[in-house]
């Protein structure tokens, strides 16, 4: 079995964080399959990965795609700041121009993103929030980095959390508990397409554990701009810009 620390809020409300012990033997991706393709548009707001910055991440996914063909590789790799959801898009305005008075406001120039581990994504029980399933990962693959490692991207995202909410038409738009999904940063590399559920054999147990410690350079992202995007998929196939912020 995979062992994890996973991070995750602690209460539905606020800013607590708290960490679990998970341990994850079988993958059960049918669910994720189908929310991957999903045709509802949604805004965004996100910072994507340069072509050189996808390179080591891509080396990765291929090996991946070696070992169990149904592997796919989501081609636009990208750390989420917010995802807004569906909404309407007369609304799109007030958010981006928010946006845009914040990130005029707070100019940092780059922030730099730290990936710790490539690991099994997890499943969540559905009507307990946050609360993970032990042994059973949801079948999405992800780059993940924790909080004390990326202070300044989990600092900037509460901070644009919070300069949004104090606009009421967005408060009343996204909602007053509206917040990161999660308090760690990730990368989703890509999701295995099978319907029935597999259990992670020794070869898949060694690719992750190869990657659960990651110190490297390449794993140290620089982001210098985020953007705001609207897709009908959830791994953000074809997004459809609309507008970039410099950070």
């Amino acid at each position: 079995m995979l062992k994890y620390k996973e991070t995750n809020w602690k209460y539905e409300r606020g800013f607590a964080t708290c960490k679990y012990d998970l341990a994850i033997g079988t993958i059960l991706a049918s669910i994720t399959s189908k929310e991957q393709q999903a045709k509802i548009e949604k805004l965004s707001l996100v910072a994507f990965l340069n072509r050189e910055q996808r390179k080591v991440f891509c080396n990765i996914c291929r090996r991946l795609k070696r070992n169990n063909n149904s592997f796919y590789q989501n081609k636009n790799l990208h750390a989420t700041l917010f995802g807004f959801g569906p909404i309407n898009k007369k609304d799109y305005e007030t958010i981006e121009k928010t946006i845009h008075a914040f990130t005029r406001k707070k100019r940092h120039g780059e922030i730099i993103i730290s990936f710790n581990e490539i690991r099994p994504g997890t499943m969540y029980l559905k009507n307990k929030v946050g609360t993970p399933i032990h042994g059973m990962s949801n079948g999405t693959v992800i780059a993940a980095g924790d909080v004390p490692t990326n202070k300044d991207f989990y600092n900037y995202s509460n901070q644009l959390g919070s300069f949004l909410l104090k606009d009421k038409k967005i408060e009343s738009i996204l909602g007053s508990n509206f917040r990161r999904k999660f308090p760690m940063v990730w990368c989703t590399l890509g999701y295995y397409k099978k319907k029935n559920e597999f259990k992670i054999d020794k070869e898949l147990e060694g690719i992750f554990k190869k990657y659960n410690n990651l110190q490297e350079g390449r794993f140290k992202v620089p982001l210098y701009e985020i953007a705001l995007v609207e897709s009908k998929y959830k791994n953000l196939r074809y997004p459809k810009l609309v507008q970039k912020y410099r950070v």
